[in-house]
């Protein structure tokens, strides 16, 4: 037995075990638990939506506590089925559950594989006031040994993430099976419709089915689309599980489509058919268990890992995540020993020695191996302590300094009158004051009216450029002299 301690863990993938009714994929799973044991002292959780049989060595793994057994469709309070569709394949367990029978109440409440404290605590004392499960629920909390009511800004705020109690030795999952759990999603949408939650293309019957208390709505080509996309996704969220020693497995029931090219092929049993050339691609490991015949006609129990082409001319749509020579086609068990060859721990057996194997090849010269890989990236920043003002520091206020007045001098009246004074106040960036500039010489000078009606000319502030007097004079600068006239 390899120790775990010492050994180079497998990355792990999510495992699919296709098969027709009866074909063994259930008592499968009870070899994936004594491999969970045997190998890393781990057990089993099983999510069980099927409405077959438990098997006897299920059974038996069960009170030997190496398997915990949930009968999820027990947790049937009216609205629950998608959520616990959802929790579930993220690792959830029931709060409460019989473990003899695996049934729980129909509301039970399911808690997390990890959870996340806030440890809050007092600054001054360093007395632990309170441990919430939200940063939300964080409100002022009195701290009886500085007689203080503190705000949040004052408390110390500690995040811890940790197991739940309760799931310390947990090592998989496994959840029997795919088909089903998809069905409930069909199921749960059929209600809705039926309760007028979910609007849309009506089902062919084009009504509502009503008995009592119970409304059936049916289901349309859009419920079959979101029933496939929640069994990807279920999948997906199985590999967001924390602290597993192997992959999640699931089981399915295997069913004949084909593809675009019409070929005939072997898949996983999802609403409509669409789906069935896909599935395989959710998945990193897909066998399928079955049966052969021996040479004397005698059925031995088979587990297929290879794509094959059957004597109906079907591909079976199998794959693996090994080496092309990591996995042998087929195991196949003895008359009279169930499991022995046809085993799901022997195949994570020989996946783990595939990846030894390939560990102990040579290495490509060079190369600066996995101690030298850094495991954090990017830059460190921080604050110096003295670089902080001290509490009650007034900080100088940044305001822009507002620049001087500017006066601006008219130019003198027509006839060598006194120009009126003006003055103009002018802040940046403003178009500067532009004085008007009299005719050149060449022009005759128009004549100057009398004292007694002559009034101050104008000033234009600011005003266009008379024509041939050049650019406006800087800001600041007194405008050009008037020119002699002859």
């Amino acid at each position: 037995m390899p120790n775990p301690s010492t050994t180079p863990r497998r990355i792990f993938t999510a495992t699919l075990i296709l098969g027709v009714p009866g074909a063994g994929k259930t008592s499968l799973l009870a070899t994936f638990a004594r491999y969970l044991w045997e190998t890393y002292q781990k057990v089993l959780l099983l999510y069980s939506w099927d409405g077959g049989a438990i098997p006897t060595d299920l059974q038996k793994l069960m009170r030997q506590g190496l398997i915990r057994f949930w009968r999820a469709r027990t947790r049937s309070a009216e609205g629950l089925g998608i959520e616990t569709l959802y929790q579930a394949t993220k690792g959830y367990w029931p709060r409460e559950i019989d473990p003899e029978t695996g049934e729980t109440s129909p509301g039970v409440d399911l808690v997390p594989p990890v959870t996340t404290l806030y440890t809050i605590a007092c600054r001054k004392t360093g007395e632990i006031l309170a441990t919430l499960p939200t940063r939300g629920v964080i409100t002022p909390t009195y701290c009886a040994g500085c007689k203080t009511l503190h705000p949040q800004a004052e408390l110390n705020i500690a995040e811890t993430v940790k197991r739940t109690p309760g799931f310390e030795m947990v090592g998989g999952v496994a959840y029997d099976g795919l088909t089903s759990m998809t069905n409930e999603v069909l199921s749960f949408m059929d209600h809705a419709r039926g309760a007028g939650q979910v609007g849309g293309e009506k089902s062919a019957f084009g009504g509502v089915v009503v008995s009592g208390s119970i409304k059936l709505g049916g289901t349309n080509r859009a419920d079959i689309g979101l029933g496939q996309s929640r069994g990807r996704e279920f999948v997906n969220n199985s590999l967001s599980i924390p602290y597993l020693v192997e992959g999640p497995v699931f089981t399915a029931l295997a069913m004949e489509a084909t593809d675009e090219g019409g070929l005939p092929i072997v898949g996983a049993k999802l609403p409509g058919r669409a789906a069935t050339d896909e599935a395989s691609s959710w998945f990193g490991n897909v066998f399928e268990m079955g049966k052969t015949a021996d040479e004397a006609g005698k059925d031995h129990f088979t587990l297929f890992l290879h794509p094959f082409t059957d004597a109906q001319n079907r591909r079976h749509l199998l794959k693996t995540s090994s080496s092309p020579t990591g996995l042998p086609a087929m195991l196949i068990d003895p008359l009279g020993a169930p499991w022995a060859q046809a085993n799901l721990g022997r195949v994570f057996q020989l996946l783990d020695q595939d990846l030894q194997r390939a560990l102990a090849e040579h290495d490509i010269p060079g190369a600066p191996g996995l101690g030298q890989t850094p495991t954090h990236y990017g830059e460190t920043f921080s604050v110096s302590p003295s670089a902080v003002p001290p509490p009650g520091a007034t900080l100088p206020a940044l305001t822009a300094p507002v620049p001087p007045a500017a006066v601006v001098t008219p130019p003198p009246a027509p006839g060598g009158g006194a120009p009126p004074a003006v003055t103009a106040r002018r802040r940046a960036p403003q178009t500067p004051a532009v004085a008007v500039v009299e005719p050149p010489a060449s022009e005759p000078a128009a004549e100057p009216a009398s004292a007694s009606t002559t009034e101050p000319a104008p000033v234009s502030l600011p005003g266009p450029v008379v024509a041939g007097s050049g650019p406006p004079p800087p800001p600041g600068m007194k405008p050009p002299a008037r020119l002699a006239t002859s």
